[in-house]
């Protein structure tokens, strides 16, 4: 990170202003500060760019506050800057608190409501976006803060800064702008100057920073949200750049479905805010805004989005994109040929004609599109703000009448540090959490004291709900649907207690105040009490608690030595064969871990028969074509304490891999981005190409000579065919009228349960299925059918999934005997976005080697020629275990 010059602060803070001058001051205009115009043909504004601008404008005008609220991921410095009257900023800190109490409702009365909507202002989040290759964003930002810090005597912007406070983000992505601005200037002039850059533009999840909305995981997702609750602005707008081409730019409404857990208020406003900026964009003569297209809102995981459950007007807007600040000429003819007769179209008013498309168009329709914003803000100020209120007090009062009164997340369960970080999740995103001080009866239950419980009669728990319930897909979308395959935008089922392997119950009855007495709202999820009990030098730990593997990896750091049960051992959590066998530590030692991680451990003076571990030397392709699923999987494997290796192209190709590894994973991609990358020419040259065939000997050459090969989704099915594997992957040709899963919850079934790599896992798991294969043996197999899907059962537990009959029977995850090694193939993501947590052990089982290895276990399925019998046609007397 470069230099610049910014006052000093000791530790983090959330709000610390910085200091600014009056308005006598002379307002610079950006290019008096950059050098250059932001929206200039070939010129980008960086982020350390636009923070300098920001405190020269800051340093000339009261109509400016800036703030640091957190870090990034590279320890970016994140900076907002707040916009208004110079007396609404004077009073900022009661605006705030105003905006806090409309949006909680419980404290007022109607009629105390109506008088803080008529007297206070309007907080509105606007930023410049966060998917960093979309390069306008940022630029707008800079254009619109001088737009409104510099203005005189214009009544339209006299009369936004009177009426609301605006929450100005350069970015909400620092980093990836600096990254994305960098690329560009390196490249500019050259043939690779619209070049895609080879690299993730957020650490870890590049263009899924936008599907991190109710799980938090990245540091910028709890910033952004941690300052949206301290603000609790009524809109929240994002920029981004992919317009339905030839459109100029999308804007609400959005296309169907909605969520039912949405406040109408909210759904409402989303289509008032669009057809006002609709007939503003008209009004400045800025044809081509469409409407709905491709763009709903299924999904609440959007970063830009998920604050809707918290009753803000959360939305975004998607501008034309060329490719970073190189213009393009258009016509009609580079247009899809339903859009070359230009006829309107209801939600298509002004069809563009084509010409130039400049990065200044673009920072122009933000701009407008952002004014836009903002003047209907401060037009129905009073309205806005009274509707926040309403929506949370009726959300009450509807939670008062109806189920579900109250989820409860019971303590102890089978993982109850997993349970614990679902309740935390909550409380990050706003909602109340209590505590059961003793036994608190619902459903005709006792649940435990300690046990979670979110009591639905308070503002936000839609946000609950919308996690807590099974999704089902609207039927009259799905039966009206000629093409059901471009529905939805996302994935369409994502029910959280399911995905995490956590007991969540729905309480069907009131919950009164007797019941209401047993319970303590909590500020934090305290950490899980742990304890080592019992005598011997042998310590026990549970296979079915996420946190034992980090447990585990620290345990074999400090020097102590792990097996895995053969036998059925006692543990914290009751029987269980594979359990974890801790020796060669201290007590003492142990007993630190175990409380870090929340796990306890039974001690015991058995020996029982084990399979000594270690953990494995882990390598994880990194593409330079940028894999999002990599990053995903680089952060869990990361936190978890596997500390994997990454791995490029050279480095497969060059070969004598198990040298250097003991285990390579190759995260979900099609075989394209895995054997060919980047073409040549499109990238610097030490970017282009994948693996290539030296890449697939060398894999080869890995795995027979007793490597493990763990290949996920896609990947699976360019394996198979890379590496001539006796399997096949059912779905390869399917049509969308034959199958058709965007990404859906499904159930499956381990064919036996006693094996390593399944340890830990329930019987009948849940797995994220996102247009994946599934698999049947083919003549010569040898190996194991791990999981599959039950015959003559639909697997399907939330979400959109047709034609289940497809996949019915078949596998969803193999192991595939190689040589002297074995390849992994999952029909799913076991590490979905991070939120598949009740999935993990399907690999993290795999991240250790074996002293005495259980692939000896393997039942043979073999065939010698076509005529003899498969797996699938074996004709096993259970349906259960059948292929076919």
């Amino acid at each position: 990170m470069r230099c610049r010059s910014l006052l000093s602060f000791s530790g983090l803070l959330l709000l610390t202003a910085l200091p600014f001058a009056t308005a006598t001051a002379q307002v610079p205009t950006p290019v008096s500060v950059l050098g250059r115009n932001p929206g200039d043909d070939f010129y980008l504004a960086d982020y350390d760019d636009a923070i300098r601008y920001f405190h020269a404008l800051a340093a000339s005008s009261d109509r400016i506050k800036m703030f640091k609220v957190g870090k990034s991921t590279r320890g970016e410095e994140f900076e907002i800057a707040v916009i208004s009257s110079p007396e609404n900023l004077a009073r900022l800190d009661e605006y705030k608190s105003i905006a806090r109490k409309l949006a909680d409702s419980r404290s007022l009365t109607d009629a105390q409501a109506r008088e803080l909507a008529r007297t206070s202002k309007v907080i509105v989040h606007i930023d410049g976006g966060l998917h960093s290759d979309e390069v306008a964003g940022g630029q707008h930002s800079i254009q619109l803060a001088y737009k409104l810090v510099s203005a005189q005597g214009d009544p339209q912007i006299d009369a936004i800064l009177n009426n609301v406070i605006l929450v100005l983000w350069p970015t909400i992505n620092p980093d990836g702008q600096n990254m994305v601005v960098s690329w560009y200037r390196r490249n500019l002039g050259t043939s690779f100057e619209v070049s895609p850059m080879p690299w993730l533009y957020q650490e870890y999840v590049g263009h899924d920073n936008n599907r991190d909305g109710y799980m938090l995981n990245m540091i910028e997702s709890q910033v952004v949200t941690r300052t949206e609750i301290e603000y609790s602005p009524v809109i929240f707008y994002c920029q981004h750049q992919t317009a339905p081409f030839p459109a100029r730019i999308w804007i609400p409404p959005f296309a169907d479905p909605i969520s039912s857990n949405i406040s109408p208020y909210m759904r409402s406003w989303l289509n008032v805010v669009g057809t006002q900026m609709s007939a503003a964009l008209q009004e400045q003569h800025l044809p081509g805004a469409i409407s709905q297209a491709q763009y709903d809102n299924w999904y609440p995981g959007f970063l830009d989005f998920t604050h809707v459950f918290r009753n803000e007007i959360s939305f975004f807007t998607e501008t034309a994109l060329y490719r970073y600040a190189t213009p393009r000429f258009y016509t009609v003819n580079d247009f899809p040929k339903p859009s070359q007769d230009l006829k309107a179209l209801t939600l298509y008013t002004d069809p563009w004609q084509g010409g130039w498309w400049r990065l200044g168009d673009a920072v122009k329709y933000m701009v407008a599109a952002s004014m836009s914003v903002l003047d209907t803000s401060a037009k129905y100020r009073e309205q806005l703000l009274y509707n926040r209120w309403q929506a949370a007090h009726d959300n009450i009062e509807h939670f008062k009448h109806s189920a579900p009164y109250a989820y409860v997340l019971p303590n102890p369960q089978a993982d109850t540090p997993e349970a614990a970080l679902l309740a935390q999740k909550l409380l990050d995103n706003g909602l109340e959490i209590h505590r059961a001080t003793r036994t608190f009866h619902a459903n005709g239950i006792d649940y435990p004291a300690g046990s979670w419980v979110v009591l639905m009669d308070q503002p936000y728990t839609g946000l609950a709900k919308e996690l807590f319930e099974v999704q089902h897909y609207p039927q009259a979308i799905l039966d009206g649907s000629a093409k059901p395959v471009t529905l939805p935008y996302d994935v369409t089922g994502w029910t959280l207690p399911m995905q995490m392997g956590v007991d969540v119950d729905a309480v069907t009855d009131p919950v009164g105040d007797d019941q209401r007495s047993a319970l303590e709202i909590v500020s934090k999820i305290d950490p899980i009490s742990a304890s080592v009990e019992g005598s011997g030098p042998t310590f026990i730990l549970s296979h079915k608690p996420d946190a034992s593997f980090m447990a585990v990896n620290e345990i074999l750091a400090a020097g102590g030595s792990v097996a895995f049960s053969r036998d059925e051992v006692q543990t914290a959590e009751g029987l269980e064969t594979g359990a974890f066998v801790v020796a060669g530590i201290g007590r003492a030692n142990l007993l630190s871990i175990a409380q870090k991680y929340g796990v306890s451990a039974v001690s015991t003076t058995r020996n029982p028969q084990t399979i000594a571990i270690r953990k494995a030397r882990v390598a994880l392709y990194r593409p330079w074509a940028p894999s999002i699923d990599e990053g995903w999987t680089r952060w869990i494997l990361e936190k978890y304490g596997f500390a994997p290796e990454s791995l490029y192209n050279a480095g497969v190709k060059a070969g004598n891999l198990r040298a250097r590894f003991d285990t390579i994973i190759l995260p979900d991609m099609s075989k394209t981005q895995l054997t060919d990358g980047f073409k040549p020419g499109l990238v610097p040259s030490e970017y282009a190409g994948g693996i290539d065939t030296a890449g697939v000997d060398a894999l080869c050459q890995f795995v027979q000579q007793g490597g493990t090969l763990i290949a996920f989704n896609q990947t699976s099915s360019a394996v198979i065919d890379l590496l001539g594997l006796p399997v096949t992957n059912i779905l390869a040709d399917a049509k969308s009228d034959q199958f058709f899963c965007s990404g859906a919850l499904l159930r499956i079934q381990l064919k036996d349960g006693s094996r390593p790599s399944l340890y830990g896992l329930p019987a009948d798991p849940i797995v994220m299925f996102e247009r994946g294969p599934a698999f049947a043996p083919k003549p010569g197999f040898e190996g194991a059918i791990l999981a599959a899907y039950r015959q003559g059962t639909n697997p399907l537990e939330s979400g959109v999934l047709l034609h289940p009959e497809k996949i019915e029977g078949q596998a969803a995850a193999v192991e595939v005997a190689y040589g002297k090694g074995h390849i992994f193939l999952y029909g799913f993501k076991p590490q979905w976005r991070a939120q598949s947590h009740g999935a993990y052990k399907f690999f993290m089982n795999s991240l250790y080697r074996y002293d005495e290895p259980p692939f000896a276990e393997i039942k043979i399925a073999k065939a010698d020629d076509s005529d003899k019998k498969t797996p699938a046609s074996a004709g096993q007397q259970d349906d259960d275990d059948e292929l076919n």
